[in-house]
């Protein structure tokens, strides 16, 4: 998020002004434009490697939610955005990423206890067809 606010901030500033000279003498564009790639591949590759463990019905969820969080906690600390916002927009900001965790901790819970039954009801079976084979 950082590097694309920051390289998208540049770009609109060159833009504006009509003015390039940035991305011919400085490297900081470029810089930006790298780690925003380099961070989105990275995303890329952590969620693929998730997906590739766990079931997508737990990973989508957890993955959007802890990003969208996370990116603006980041967005308010790194450009001080939190000095614009009243008292009740920060307790706002609180309640909405308390039920956004809430929710999604909700998922997983019940996901897992359907994993939990699922496996329970297997073992129950498997135990029920050797107790006939054995009694048989």
């Amino acid at each position: 998020l950082i590097f694309a606010k920051s390289l998208s901030e540049i770009v609109n500033n060159a833009i504006t002004t009509n003015n390039f000279q940035d991305f011919t003498t400085s490297s900081l564009p470029y810089f930006f434009l790298l780690g925003m790639i380099g961070t989105v591949l990275a995303q890329y590759h952590a969620l693929n490697t998730a997906l590739s463990k766990f079931d997508a019905l737990i990973v989508v969820p957890v993955y959007q939610s802890f990003i969208n969080c996370f990116m603006t906690a980041t967005a308010l600390l790194f450009f001080q955005e939190y000095k614009y916002m009243s008292s009740f927009d920060g307790v706002m900001y609180s309640v909405g990423i308390t039920i956004t965790l809430c929710g999604v901790a909700l998922l997983v819970i019940q996901h897992t206890n359907e994993i939990q039954n699922n496996n329970n009801n297997r073992r129950q079976n498997r135990n029920l067809v050797t107790n006939e084979e054995g009694s048989g």
